[in-house]
């Protein structure tokens, strides 16, 4: 058996059709077909139960895509680095990035020009969308990594967790006092909040904390997208809940008011999200570094003002 052969499983598998697979290889159907077939009889096992339409994994099929797919990965990132990518001031090729609008709104500007001056034959294509947005793209293959909370369901997918960030509360009017001074949500008065939709994963936290109490907001809005929630907040005497990120370069802005919750706590976890049979190549791991870079940034300034509100 060869990794030729162990490419080809895995196709035949994903596609779960030996014409599919074929077509994803550029070979012949037939070629593919008995490539399969010298696995099975090398080790006298049936990988597929072959069916009027496609094929179907039996367990020893399911169990060998486990094994196989750690190893296409590895021979991937092997590949990488022989490719001649040593010189990271060489680097080249296209990154597709999925990112949640707190973070491009917070911090991306910090990243973006500095790491395209210093690779300037590397592409970058940046979308941005709600978490359950970019976990599709991810598995689609729409994007090669995203950043978002933590998928419900895991699937082939690698998670790191990245970042904790702090959620904080926003407005352009003194709802609580001066700037920085935590507050309770629960025991605001006349509290009007900008809220998230429901069906994302952000606005089902922040609802169920109303639904139990735990914020007591007099009116609420629903604005499905960062841009409007934050220009509303801005302007007027509603409050907007965001991750720290999102405000980190406004602490000092004049007409803005930011106050991290003391209660109730709000969790706002930033992960690393790839498929594992397509892992960020050398360029994609040098900007990721340049994220984490930046985010470690964003806690200095965090420690910043806590340390200038307790002085």
């Amino acid at each position: 058996m060869d990794f030729k052969q162990i490419s080809y499983f895995i196709w035949v598998y994903e596609e779960g059709s030996f014409s599919k697979a074929a077509a994803k290889a550029n070979v012949v159907q037939s070629a593919l077909s008995m490539q399969i077939r010298r696995i099975e009889d090398e080790f006298g096992v049936l990988l597929f139960n072959r069916l009027p339409r496609g094929v179907e994994p039996t367990e020893v099929g399911r169990k060998f895509y486990e094994r196989c797919v750690p190893i296409a990965r590895n021979f991937a990132l092997a590949q990488e680095e022989l490719s001649g990518a040593s010189d990271l001031e060489a680097l080249s090729g296209v990154i597709r990035v999925g990112l949640p609008g707190s973070f491009n709104r917070g911090v991306l500007r910090s990243i973006l020009l500095p790491f395209m001056e210093r690779h300037p034959d590397v592409q970058l294509e940046i979308s941005e969308a709600y978490t359950g947005t970019l976990i599709d793209w991810v598995r689609e293959g729409n994007v090669d990594f995203a950043l978002g909370v933590r998928p419900s369901e895991e699937g082939g997918l690698i998670q790191r967790l990245i970042y904790q960030d702090r959620v904080v509360l926003m407005s352009g009017a003194p709802l609580n006092g001066p700037s920085f001074r935590p507050c309770e949500l629960g025991g605001m008065e006349n509290l009007k909040l900008i809220v998230p939709a429901q069906n994302q994963s952000f606005g089902s936290l922040v609802q169920s904390y109303i639904d139990k109490g735990l914020i007591k907001p007099t009116r609420t809005i629903e604005i499905n997208g960062a841009i409007g929630a934050f220009e509303l907040a801005i302007s007027s005497d509603w409050g907007v809940l965001a991750p720290f990120i999102s405000l980190c370069r406004e602490t000092s802005r004049s007409g803005i008011y930011i106050y991290p919750i003391a209660s109730p706590a709000i969790p706002f976890d930033l992960y690393l999200v790839y498929d594992k049979r397509r892992p960020p190549n050398i360029a994609a791991r040098q900007f990721i570094a340049a994220i984490e870079a930046e985010l470690r940034v964003v806690d200095s300034i965090w420690r910043e003002i806590g340390a200038l509100k307790s002085g």
